[in-house]
Protein backbone atom coordinates (compact mmCIF):
# COMPACT_ATOMS: atom_id res chain seq x y z
CA UNK A 1 0.00 0.00 0.00
CA UNK A 2 1.18 3.69 -1.17
CA UNK A 3 1.05 6.26 1.64
CA UNK A 4 1.92 9.86 1.11
CA UNK A 5 2.96 12.11 4.22
CA UNK A 6 1.33 15.27 3.97
CA UNK A 7 1.99 18.70 5.24
CA UNK A 8 -0.47 21.32 5.20
CA UNK A 9 -1.54 24.33 6.81
CA UNK A 10 -5.17 25.69 7.38
CA UNK A 11 -6.64 28.08 9.05
CA UNK A 12 -7.70 28.11 12.72
CA UNK A 13 -11.64 27.21 12.82
CA UNK A 14 -11.68 29.28 15.96
CA UNK A 15 -12.54 33.86 15.93
CA UNK A 16 -10.39 35.67 16.44
CA UNK A 17 -11.27 38.78 18.04
CA UNK A 18 -8.49 41.58 16.20
CA UNK A 19 -9.07 39.91 12.82
CA UNK A 20 -5.47 41.44 12.09
CA UNK A 21 -3.58 38.13 13.19
CA UNK A 22 -4.23 35.18 11.92
CA UNK A 23 -3.51 31.83 13.11
CA UNK A 24 -3.10 28.86 11.28
CA UNK A 25 -2.36 25.25 12.16
CA UNK A 26 -0.01 23.35 10.52
CA UNK A 27 -0.28 19.34 10.69
CA UNK A 28 1.66 16.32 9.00
CA UNK A 29 -1.01 13.14 7.92
CA UNK A 30 -0.25 10.15 6.37
CA UNK A 31 -2.66 9.80 3.58
CA UNK A 32 -3.40 6.23 1.58
CA UNK A 33 -2.87 6.28 -2.25
CA UNK A 34 -6.53 5.81 -2.79
CA UNK A 35 -7.94 9.04 -0.75
CA UNK A 36 -5.75 11.36 -1.77
CA UNK A 37 -7.74 13.32 -4.00
CA UNK A 38 -10.18 13.67 -1.35
CA UNK A 39 -7.92 14.49 1.16
CA UNK A 40 -6.65 17.46 -1.16
CA UNK A 41 -9.79 18.86 -1.74
CA UNK A 42 -10.67 18.69 2.39
CA UNK A 43 -7.47 20.72 2.94
CA UNK A 44 -8.62 23.30 0.01
CA UNK A 45 -12.04 23.70 1.23
CA UNK A 46 -11.62 24.83 4.23
CA UNK A 47 -9.05 27.69 2.85
CA UNK A 48 -5.80 25.49 3.30
CA UNK A 49 -2.63 25.27 1.55
CA UNK A 50 -0.53 21.86 0.67
CA UNK A 51 3.06 22.79 1.41
CA UNK A 52 4.76 19.27 1.17
CA UNK A 53 3.84 15.70 -0.07
CA UNK A 54 5.93 12.87 0.10
CA UNK A 55 5.49 9.25 -0.57
CA UNK A 56 6.14 7.22 2.74
CA UNK A 57 5.68 3.68 1.64
CA UNK A 58 5.83 1.77 -2.09
CA UNK A 59 7.89 2.27 -4.67
CA UNK A 60 7.78 5.23 -7.03
CA UNK A 61 7.03 4.61 -10.60
CA UNK A 62 5.63 1.30 -9.93
CA UNK A 63 2.63 -0.31 -11.29
CA UNK A 64 0.24 -1.46 -8.53
CA UNK A 65 -2.84 -2.97 -10.56
CA UNK A 66 -5.60 -1.46 -8.41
Amino acid sequence: MRLFKVTACIPSPEKVRTQRELQNTFFTKWVPYDSWFAEQQRIQKQGGRIIKVELCTGSRQVNVGN
